[in-house]
């Protein structure tokens, strides 16, 4: 089984800069010429996001990762990952980001200046100092079960003199006490799909959100790429635990307490899961589709 793990890894990555060169780039250039490609936005857009984001917060106060004091129970899932976070960057990077440029021109709506953001499964931290950038008077945190992870990515925002931000060892499903109602956006690039609990997450993520804040979840979504992916996702993708769809994310979404939920198609295969927290506590219901897909 190891060597059959290590030759789907391999075929996985390949497939990846595959799909990047004969089908992301492609695709990008006929968005750009104004050709859609990708489907329709299903469901909402947030809206009425905060003009004033909450500013420097987690930066200013830990300065170095803070590990965890107790174990989740779900380190086994990121063992791999611990093993070689510089390597797991360059491998997909091709992929994630043509994906994450896509999708960060949509969520700086949602990103207010002096905004604070978390990153849900940060990796080894391209996609935080990406954001980390937009926002040079708020900031952006980090977390990642895999503390290998965790310290890769602060050496790295160091290194690109990125102070306005800070890394948390966390499971996304028992975030630290102290983020609550204390970020304006959480995303997530590539991550939702190894999230042991997603119920768990949907909910720390709400509570961590103020009032009116937003969640953006980057991952597959249609059925088609869903079904055509996870068998080698299943064999060579260390962790993973599946994939959702539109529907399935909405929904997901709107049990937790969520709002406005919605769907918007970023390049063939992957999008951009989309929910807002209420801003006055009085929950509006979206009808999500009863139909996965």
């Amino acid at each position: 089984m190891p060597d059959l793990s290590r030759a789907a890894g391999a075929q996985l990555a390949l497939s990846l800069w595959a799909w990047s060169a004969g089908v992301f780039y492609p695709a990008r250039a006929l968005k750009r010429a104004g050709i859609p490609i990708a489907g329709s936005i299903e469901g909402e857009e947030p809206i009425g996001v905060a003009r004033r984001g909450l500013g420097p917060y987690f930066s200013t106060r830990y300065r170095e990762p803070v590990r965890l004091q107790t174990p989740s129970g779900h380190e086994h899932l990121v063992e791999e990952f611990d093993r070689f976070p510089q390597v797991y960057e360059l491998i997909v990077r091709p992929f994630s980001e043509p994906l994450f440029d896509e999708a960060l021109s949509i969520m700086k709506r949602y990103l207010p200046p002096q905004g604070r953001a978390l990153d849900a499964g940060c990796g080894p931290g391209r996609e935080v100092r990406e954001v980390a950038r937009l926002v040079p008077h708020g900031e952006v945190v980090g977390i990642d079960l895999a503390v290998g992870m965790v310290e890769a990515a602060h050496a790295s925002a160091r290194a690109h003199g990125l102070d306005n931000t800070a890394f948390f060892q966390a499971d996304v499903g028992e975030l630290p006490a102290s983020f609550r109602g204390k970020f304006d956006l959480v995303y997530s690039c590539l991550a939702h799909h190894h999230y042991p609990d997603v119920e768990a997450a949907a909910a720390g993520i709400f509570r961590a959100l103020r009032p009116g804040g937003v969640q953006c979840v980057i991952d597959p979504g249609p059925a088609w790429f869903n079904a055509l992916s996870a068998p080698l996702c299943r064999l060579g993708d260390p962790g993973w635990i599946g994939f959702r769809t539109p529907g399935e994310f909405r929904m997901l979404f709107e049990s937790a307490g969520f709002d406005r939920t919605g769907w918007i198609p970023l390049l063939p295969g992957l999008g951009l899961a989309v929910a807002q927290k209420p801003r006055n506590g009085a929950r509006r219901r979206t009808p999500a589709s009863s139909k996965p897909g």
